[in-house]
């Protein structure tokens, strides 16, 4: 019995099946629904496949861009050292500066009080031979013109800047002026005047 069944089997017709299937799938689903169905889920497949190949390239822009991002913080970095640097010796330039400057400064007071030192004293000493010339030619009563012209030079140099000498000098001024001259000297001043 077994063998005839086995004899008496017929091939499988696989065209019928499928036909048998897609027609019971067609009455489970609903006819031409079933191809929407299908249609829908092969488009929403492609959708996601879209959705995840444009997910992945903004992943891979994001990860260019931070790439780009950190390379541009570090070129960033980099120049806020460099920043830091040049501030730092501008920093340093400006303190030698000001120490320079306050240097240059002390100098220029020391150098005005030596210098005002140095007119005093020569004032002083001006004063001091304008008086002893004065005191000399009261004694004899008299002044040679040599004696004048000493005299009379210094003191236009006691009397201005920078010396600016004033006080007792300006009251025997016109004192001196009044001694007469030397005898001789009167004399040459009368040939002197007639050569003229």
């Amino acid at each position: 019995m077994i063998v005839e069944l086995v004899t008496e089997t017929q091939p499988i017709d696989w065209g019928a099946i499928l036909i048998q299937a897609v027609v019971t799938l067609g009455v489970v689903f609903g006819g031409a629904g079933f191809w929407e169905f299908v249609k829908t889920k092969f488009i929403a497949k492609r959708e996601d496949k879209k959705d995840e190949d444009a997910v992945e390239a903004k992943v891979d822009i994001l990860i260019e861009q931070s790439k780009t991002s950190t390379e541009q913080m570090n070129l960033i970095s980099e120049d806020m050292k460099e920043f830091k640097k040049d501030l730092a010796l501008l920093q340093e330039a400006n303190e030698a500066t000001v120490k320079y400057r306050e240097a240059r400064d002390q100098k220029d007071r020391d150098a005005a009080i030596v210098q005002q030192a140095i007119i005093e004293s020569i004032t002083g000493l001006m004063r001091d031979r304008l008086l002893d010339n004065y005191k000399r030619c009261i004694k004899k009563g008299y002044y040679s013109m040599e004696e004048r012209e000493i005299y009379g030079r210094m003191f236009e140099c006691y009397e201005k800047p920078p010396f600016n000498g004033n006080g007792v000098m300006h009251d025997l001024r016109p004192l001196m002026k009044k001694l007469p001259m030397k005898a001789e000297d009167v004399g040459k001043l009368n040939d002197d005047d007639s050569e003229d």
